[in-house]
């Protein structure tokens, strides 16, 4: 899973889940294909949503 990331946002290399910080208050979670099913993770994808989540909690919560 290539990702885009930076400071407060976090996108999947197909789009399909994508994470940001709303107004510095929410993390927004968005995870569907692009023919609305649901988002198939190996293992390495899994745990480098949850780094992703993470880094966008602490994030938040140093704000």
């Amino acid at each position: 899973m290539s990702v885009d990331n930076t400071t407060d946002y976090f996108e999947s290399s197909d789009g399909a889940v994508r994470l940001w910080i709303e107004q510095g208050s929410a993390i927004h979670l968005k995870a569907i294909s692009p023919h609305n099913d649901p988002v198939e993770l190996t293992a390495e994808q899994a745990l480098e949503l949850a780094q992703a989540l993470q880094r966008l909690a602490n994030a938040l919560s140093t704000e």
